[in-house]
Order: C-alpha cells, then structure tokens, then sequence
C-alpha cells in the first residue's frame, strides 16, 4: 500500500513538470498564430525592371528611365487634355453648352494647373468672337494679366527663347538671327541700353509678329503668331480715307518730318501733325503714303480726324516702333 502511494505521488509529480515546460515555451515564443502574407512589393517606375546588378543597394544613373520632374509634367499635361476634352464633350440638358461658356470653363482648367500660355491663347480666340463690349473689356484686362508675365517679364514662356551672349555678339546681330528688332528685345529684357554681357541670358520672342487695325472700335492690336499681345486706342482718317486690306510695314522715323499738301513741316514745327514716331507702309495701287504715326493733338485719338492715316498717342506710338520691323503685315478691318 506505501509502495502503491509513492507511484501516485511520482505520477503527479512527471504531470506537473510536463506542464510547467509547455507553458515555459508558450510564454517564450507565444502563441502559433495564422499570419497573412506580406503583399509583394510593387516595381519602382522611375526604375528598369532588370536587377542591380548585385551592387547592393546603389542605383545608377543608367538605371533611371526619367526624372520625377518629367513624370509630374507629364502626368499634370495628361490630367489637363483629358479635363479639358470632358468640358469640350459637355452636355447640359441634352445640348451642347454655349461656346462662350465653354471657352471660360476651359480658360479657367488651364488656370488651375498653372498654364498660362494655353489659357492666354485661348482667351485671344474668345475676345475676338466676342461680341459685347463690356465682356470684351473683361477678356481683354485678362489677356493684359497674363502676357505681362508670359511676354513682358523675364519668365519662361512658349512665346519666347533664352539666347546666351557669346563672344562678338551685339543686339542688332541677336536680333537679326532672330528675325526681330534689337529695340523689342531690350524693352522684353528691361534694358535701358544696348550694351550686353558674354554669359548674359537674353529673353528673345519667336514666333510671327502682325498688327490688327479695327476701324469700328479705334483700336491697334499687336498679335503674336495670330494670338492677342498688346492693344492700343488710335484715331482714324475723317470721311472714311482710312483704307481696309492688308498692308506691309516699308519704312520707320524717329521724329519725323511732314510732307504736307500744305509745305514740309520738321519735327517739332506746330503744324507737323506726325508726332515723334512715322511707321510706314509700303505702296499698293493708288494706296500710298499711308502709315502709322503720333500726334501734336491726343484729343483726336478715338475719333475720325486724320488724313487717312493711324493716328496714336506719342508714347503709344513710340513702344509701337520697338516691336514692329520691315515687312510687318498690318491689316486693317472695319
């Protein structure tokens, strides 16, 4: 019977160990959970699908398909072409929504992402099918916002190139590479004289340069490459003498002499109604001696009162001259 009590008493006791060791090893490495499998790592898309190579960690230039800057760019142009094709593709109630109201929502898209060039192309388009007066006066103070910057400022623009002044270089040469007059591309670069720098990075406009005289609303419009610039208030020949057609720019005075019917008048004479600037046309037919030019009497601007010609205020006229060159086309519209 004692012999029959310790077998009971050895018994347990083995139990009891067993025990304390499962919950030894529990507490030790936990407890077996089901545990998800990690998603795979997506592939890098700045980078080329081929293995580095065994290079650890380092990644080469070879190894970069393009820049961030790159991507942003062209994700941000592929969101805008597709935002702006869904507005163009706009129904409201089953019709296409007014082409005025169109062209300000896609005005307003090319504003949001920052492209001024497009907003500001697009703008030309609707201030010339504008009709009224007042929304035309809106456009136009918009149009006037944005190509201070995109042309009239040092900043990058479409409309423009960066030449870099080489040795021998001077702004005449510059600006006859360019098809343009050394004077634009001192006002586009806030220069007030003609001496340049070799390494100086000059802002030089490209595209073609035009002249929109409208009769009807006494305004001079400068284009470029078709799209709205600059405008300028001017004053028409009495008794309908301001021909229509399109005229080519021949010829440009500072501080011009008149030929009049009357005599020839020198700068500066009181009856020398030219002002300080003379751009003029080339002859056409019986059309000759038309032109551009200032006046002694800023009270005509606006009204029928020259002999024919485009009348403009003197310091109108006088910013006129640096952007236009020979054979500038000029068409002139009732």
């Amino acid at each position: 019977m004692k012999y029959l009590m310790y077998r009971i008493i050895i018994s347990l006791s083995c139990i009891l160990l067993i025990q304390n060791n499962f919950v030894s090893i529990e507490l030790a490495f936990g407890k077996d959970e089901t545990i998800k499998p990690a998603r795979p790592a997506e592939p890098d898309p700045f980078l080329k699908p081929e293995d580095s190579g065994g290079e650890g960690d380092h990644i080469s230039e070879a190894n970069i398909l393009f820049t961030i800057d790159e991507a942003d760019k062209g994700s941000d142009e592929g969101v805008v072409g597709e935002t702006v094709a869904e507005i163009k593709n706009e129904v409201i109630d089953g019709n296409k929504i007014n082409k005025s109201i169109l062209s300000h929502k896609v005005v307003s898209e090319y504003l949001k992402k920052g492209k001024k060039f497009e907003a500001r192309n697009e703008l030309s388009d609707l201030y010339f099918k504008e009709t009224d007066n007042e929304k035309r006066s809106e456009i136009k103070n918009r149009l006037d916002e944005l190509n201070e910057v995109l042309v009239f400022s040092r900043a990058p623009s479409p409309d423009a190139v960066f030449y870099e002044v080489k040795p021998g270089d001077s702004l005449v040469k510059i600006a006859k590479k360019y098809n343009t007059s050394y004077a634009f591309i001192m006002r586009i670069n806030n220069k007030h004289r003609t001496l340049i720098k070799i390494g100086e990075r000059l802002k030089i406009l490209k595209g073609e340069l035009s002249l929109l005289v409208d009769k009807s609303d006494y305004t001079l419009t400068i284009l470029l490459d078709g799209n709205f610039i600059k405008q300028y208030p001017i004053g028409i020949g009495k008794s309908d003498k301001t021909p229509v057609g399109v005229f080519i720019v021949d010829n440009k005075l500072i501080n011009p002499t008149w030929y009049s019917p009357e005599g020839v008048y020198k700068y500066g004479h009181p009856n020398n109604v030219l002002g300080t600037r003379w751009i003029g046309f080339e002859d056409k037919n019986d059309l000759y001696g038309y032109g551009i030019h200032g006046t002694s009497d800023p009270d005509s601007i606006g009204k029928d009162m020259s002999n024919g010609c485009i009348r403009m205020k003197n310091e109108n006229v006088e910013e006129l001259f640096d952007f236009v060159k020979a054979k500038t086309r000029v068409v002139m519209q009732e």
